[in-house]
């Protein structure tokens, strides 16, 4: 019954799936949404259940920036698209450079709803939210260690009002 223009969930560990391998059993973490998938499709019925307007899932702490589309059925490319997921980097752990990518970098071509990746750079993410978009703003930080090191905009995305999915801006 909500009349929320946006409905947020802000969470702790990716909501997306993430298969490490592909397959038809691939492996998945546990330590996250991947290992209560019965609990994430009760809470995706319940989104399309309550016809929320604009579900968007904001998540932290996982050390990766990603953007998701959150599907009905990760298993299925073509089903239909639910929220949005943003998942934002941590801003200063394990300093700086290369940390994640190459681990996560290779299992992004088994999750077609992985729209954007980058496990390598240090930051955050800057929402702005609006009646008709919300815009997510990828931020890093230069350098981490090294106070007032620049900040920059890597890259931005859009979601439409009544449109799931994340599109660049």
């Amino acid at each position: 019954r909500s009349r929320a223009h946006w409905n947020v969930l802000a969470n702790q560990v990716l909501f997306s799936e993430l298969a490490h391998e592909p397959g038809p059993n691939p492996r998945y973490w546990q330590d996250g949404w991947d290992g209560y998938p019965a609990a994430r499709r009760r809470l995706v019925d319940d989104m399309l259940a309550a016809r929320l307007r604009n579900p968007f899932v904001i998540t932290g702490d996982w050390h990766s920036t990603f953007v998701n589309d959150v599907h009905v059925d990760f298993v299925d490319p073509a089903s239909p698209v639910v929220a949005t997921e943003i998942v934002a980097p941590a801003v200063t752990s394990n300093g700086d450079g290369p940390v994640y990518g190459p681990y996560y970098g290779p299992m992004i071509e088994f999750n077609p709803h992985i729209r954007f990746f980058d496990g390598d750079r240090k930051g955050y993410v800057r929402c702005a939210v609006g009646r008709d978009r919300l815009q997510a703003d990828l931020r890093y930080v230069e350098r981490v260690g090294v106070p007032g090191a620049p900040i920059d905009t890597f890259a931005s995305f859009v979601v439409e009002d009544g449109r799931p999915g994340a599109v660049p801006a």
